[in-house]
């Protein structure tokens, strides 16, 4: 064998050992990175609220309906859901994960009558 193919060689084992170190940090930390959100419906002694968990931990507990007056639960599961997913939309936009009465109608969580109470 030449001195030319043995150093071709040597230059591909180090590119193919270079990129599979590469590789191998890259999907290694972008796994040490992620973490696992979900939405959780809780029943309350007004109704319904949620939780936002964080790889199983809770984030957010609320409890109440956000930016009306009174405390009330909301009516249903799938209400709280939507307003949780919500929140945790605005999370991962890199927003303050408030929920105003706009976003609120624009669920149909709440309709303009409940607002202006």
């Amino acid at each position: 064998m030449t001195t030319r193919k043995k150093s071709h060689r040597v230059i591909a084992f180090v590119f193919v050992a270079a990129l599979s170190v590469i590789v191998y940090f890259t999907f290694r930390n972008s796994k040490e990175d992620k973490v696992f959100v979900e939405p959780k419906a809780i029943q309350t002694s007004t109704g319904w609220g949620y939780d936002i968990m964080v790889d199983g931990k809770p984030y957010i507990h609320q409890e109440f309906i956000p930016a009306v007056a009174e405390r009330h639960g909301f009516k249903t599961k799938d209400d709280a859901l939507l307003v949780a997913r919500r929140v945790i939309e605005k999370i991962s936009t890199n927003q303050l994960p408030t929920i105003t009465l706009e976003d609120l109608k624009e669920l149909g969580v709440i309709k303009d009558s409940v607002a202006s109470k």
